[in-house]
């Protein structure tokens, strides 16, 4: 999920979106709503995005200052079960999914899924 970033050069990457609050030994507690870096490799743009909430997705507006976005794929690792893991009995429970993402312009927009880490390979002009 991450490898794609190696070779490039990291760029400045903000992320504002509510907190997620949840109760830990019956005391309130926060984690932040999104987070993750991006890194520049000639016209590729890597961003690498965490979704901690377990129930809810995380619509993001995605701004790229002096360059617009053609295209690019997605991968995403998350499962309904958020207690899904590889085992080496059953070494495929948990597997990322890449697809095609069609969006482009300076600003896209995206939906990051609940429990999930999610990389965005954007290509750029």
């Amino acid at each position: 999920m991450y490898a794609a970033h190696q070779g490039g050069q990291s760029v400045r990457t903000l992320f504002s979106a509510p907190t997620v609050t949840y109760n830990v030994g019956g005391k309130p507690a926060t984690l932040w709503g999104l987070q993750g870096s991006a890194s520049l490799n000639g016209k590729q743009l890597v961003l690498t995005v965490v979704n901690p909430h377990h129930e809810q997705a995380r619509e993001a507006e995605i701004a790229v200052r002096g360059a617009t976005v053609r295209g690019g794929n997605v991968r995403t690792l998350s499962s309904t079960d958020i207690h899904a893991h590889n085992s080496f009995a059953n070494p495929h429970a948990l597997e990322p999914k890449d697809a095609e993402l069609s969006a482009a312009g300076q600003t896209i927009v995206f939906q990051f899924p609940p429990a999930s880490v999610t990389r965005l390979l954007l290509t750029l002009t």
